[in-house]
């Protein structure tokens, strides 16, 4: 059985269908059934003080191929990208990464970070991101599902425009469950031990933005 054909039953068990067509989003007029459930990328720890180091402008990451917008990406075997139906994020999936960066970060550091909206405020770095995977990988069986997350970060000096710094934080976390919200809770856990990575990481690099 190819892992499409045995992805596609575990779905029909957990209630689910995937959306495979490759000739753009589906529209719908009127009552074509229950509207999707929607879920959140949230950082689980605090919100910023006043922070007092330096400013750190989060620029708007880059996302690969077959990740942008609110569907949920799916990873077949032979390079194959699908999405599940009737399942989406709260937003576009650069926007809730930048959400969670710039909060993450600027509650357990002392940078003041700023995100949408912070273009023009003069900043001493500017952090990038390129998401690489955030994805549910089917494994051979349920126990097997995975999710995946794996994004590069880039630190950049504005005084100079030096790099500072450019690490890949990639994480895969098992799917502890069956259905949609075992899998989307997978995501935040994935999430969660990246931005730990993050953290630690910033922690060692920032205090380099005010030099030079």
């Amino acid at each position: 059985m190819s892992q499409e054909n045995k992805f596609q039953q575990v779905l029909a068990v957990a209630g689910l269908s995937l959306l495979v067509g490759a000739c753009g989003p589906l529209i719908s007029f009127g009552d074509d059934g229950p509207a999707d459930t929607v879920y959140a990328l949230r950082y689980d720890g605090g919100y910023p003080g006043t922070n007092s180091g330096p400013v750190v402008f989060v620029d708007e990451p880059t996302v690969a191929e077959g990740l942008k917008g609110e569907k949920v990406a799916v990873a077949l075997d032979g390079n194959q990208l699908v999405t599940i139906d009737g399942v989406r994020w709260a937003a576009p999936v650069a926007d809730l990464v930048r959400n969670y960066i710039t909060r993450a970060l600027g509650h357990q550091t002392d940078a003041q970070m700023v995100g949408d909206g912070g273009l023009d405020i003069k900043s001493a770095c500017r952090l990038g991101a390129k998401i690489w995977a955030m994805e549910f990988v089917p494994g051979a069986s349920a126990r097997d599902d995975k999710v995946r997350v794996s994004i590069e970060l880039s630190l950049v000096r504005m005084k100079d425009s030096m790099l500072l710094s450019k690490p890949t934080v990639a994480k895969t976390v098992t799917v502890g469950g069956k259905g949609d919200r075992a899998v989307m809770d997978a995501f935040n856990m994935a999430m969660s031990d990246v931005s730990a990575e993050m953290v630690s990481w910033f922690q060692a690099s920032y205090r380099s933005c005010a030099e030079g």
